[in-house]
């Protein structure tokens, strides 16, 4: 299971990006809640630490400030590189 999990990390980090360039805050918002708890759960601590973070930047309500939104960027670049190390770490 854990395995399958890993593998399909970066399609639920895509997921959240697609969210975010489409500026629907409250999906990636979610995406980023869920993605924060299952990686926990996993065992991919950084994975769900960025995710929090990311979740932590959209819960304002309304429209990010372009901080937040360069602080997501930047979360997502994060999340993205260890969703890719899980992926490619599972065996």
């Amino acid at each position: 299971a854990r395995s399958q999990f890993a593998a399909a990390l970066p399609a639920r980090v895509t997921a959240i990006e697609e969210h975010v360039a489409r500026g629907a805050w409250e999906e990636a918002r979610r995406g980023a809640h869920k993605l924060h708890g299952s990686a926990a759960t996993y065992g991919f601590a950084a994975l769900g630490v960025s995710a929090a973070a990311i979740e932590a930047a959209l819960l304002d309500a309304g429209e990010p400030s372009d901080a937040a939104r360069a602080r997501i960027a930047g979360h997502l670049v994060e999340a993205r590189a260890e969703a890719e190390r899980a992926a490619g770490g599972a065996p």
